[in-house]
């Protein structure tokens, strides 16, 4: 059981659903017309099958449903009191369940807090944006000079209508800290279980030289507790617009191993899968082409990352990626298969041993996974 919570016009749920072959999908939001698009977004794509219905969330218990995941994005931090939205969360959620929800990062959008508390000022929030609005707005902007630091860091050339909307005059918008995240979770009774992108809040990403860091600093990021390593991060570098989490029951967080520490009999048949974001037509067009050249696939031009490093795969995840792509393997049905790829050694001539071919392809999925390209199910 699956539930959008706040699921607007249906495109989240619509890969919900994809991503979840077979499993019941709700989606839910105040909006009469969200639902409608929603609705029609689904079935469009074949899916009729997936519920909706127009409710706020503190009626969703009246449905009786435990959900195994809800899935919660870009609502939290519009609502009066998040902290009572968490809690009826908490009381839909079977007792495995895992919810995924956000709030937006105080520091990140600190300009656009100043930019909508000028609005307010000027009358421009005081109803819903209208064309109006949108028009007086882009005038007063495009007034401005370039070096005024709230042109700067809010405004681009020609920004939409709905860019206005989810910023400049978004009414309700509140932002938070990490340690607010944490107290807020606390305090209904969920236990944090990572950030969605964790790999994307990692202090030596921020060196200059990852192998040169700041001793001081790694030495309090060593002894720190998770809450204080991601705070610390969002202090010296507020690029993520989102604190997007999971969360879960108290007591229902095991012990993580980093696949990269997996014994041999942690892999069994363990299932490696292509992260369902991936499944796109030009992603598939661009990693043929780099298999077809021997080149490198830069697939960080499709990733919505804040990173200022490039992501290049090479031959073999490359492979991994375009093997993958119809059906989930187990490490050992990828080795396999890249031992017939590349049954020697391009360099040396030697026969790759079936011993060889699984180290390989054992290093390339630990990469990828750390990168969130695939999504590794460990077998009972």
């Amino acid at each position: 059981m699956i539930l959008d919570l706040g699921c607007g016009s249906g495109w989240l749920t619509l890969g919900l659903t994809l991503a979840n072959p077979g499993a019941r999908v709700i989606g839910i939001d105040i909006s009469p017309q969200s639902i409608k698009w929603a609705k029609n977004r689904l079935n469009y794509h074949g899916y009729s099958e997936a519920e909706f219905y127009v409710m706020p969330f503190e009626e969703i218990p009246k449905l009786n449903i435990r959900f195994d995941f809800i899935h919660c994005s870009d609502v939290l931090y519009l609502l009066p009191d998040p902290l009572e939205a968490l809690k009826v969360m908490r009381s839909l959620l079977a007792q495995d369940g895992i919810i995924q929800g956000n709030l937006h990062s105080i520091y990140q959008r600190h300009y656009f807090y100043q930019g909508q508390q000028l609005c307010k000022y000027l009358g421009l929030m005081d109803t819903a944006p209208t064309d109006m609005e949108f028009s007086l707005i882009r005038e007063l902007m495009n007034s401005l000079d370039d070096r005024i630091l709230l042109k700067d860091k809010t405004w681009n050339s020609n920004p939409t209508d709905s860019f206005l909307s989810a910023n400049h005059l978004l009414h309700e918008d509140k932002g938070y800290t990490i340690p607010e995240m944490f107290q807020m979770l606390a305090e209904a009774d969920l236990e944090f279980i990572s950030m969605t992108n964790w790999n994307q809040w990692n202090i030596r990403d921020l060196y200059k030289d990852r192998n040169n860091p700041s001793e001081y600093l790694d030495m309090i990021w060593e002894a720190a507790s998770i809450e204080e390593k991601l705070h610390i991060f969002e202090l010296l570098n507020p690029v993520h617009r989102l604190l997007d989490f999971w969360c879960c029951h108290l007591g229902m967080v095991e012990p993580r191993i980093p696949i990269s520490e997996w014994q041999d009999n942690d892999w069994g048949n363990s299932r490696i899968y292509l992260h369902p974001q991936l499944k796109h037509p030009k992603i598939r067009e661009s990693l043929d082409q780099a298999i077809a050249l021997y080149a490198p696939f830069n697939i960080h031009v499709f990733l919505n990352i804040n990173s200022a490093q490039s992501i290049s795969l090479y031959t073999i995840s490359c492979a991994c990626l375009h093997l993958l792509w119809e059906r989930p393997l187990t490490l050992s049905e990828l080795a396999k298969a890249w031992q017939t790829i590349k049954p020697v050694n391009w360099l040396t001539k030697a026969v790759i041993s079936a011993q060889d071919a699984l180290t390989e392809i054992k290093e390339a999925v630990i990469e990828m996974e750390f990168l969130m390209l695939v999504l590794v199910e460990k077998s009972d």
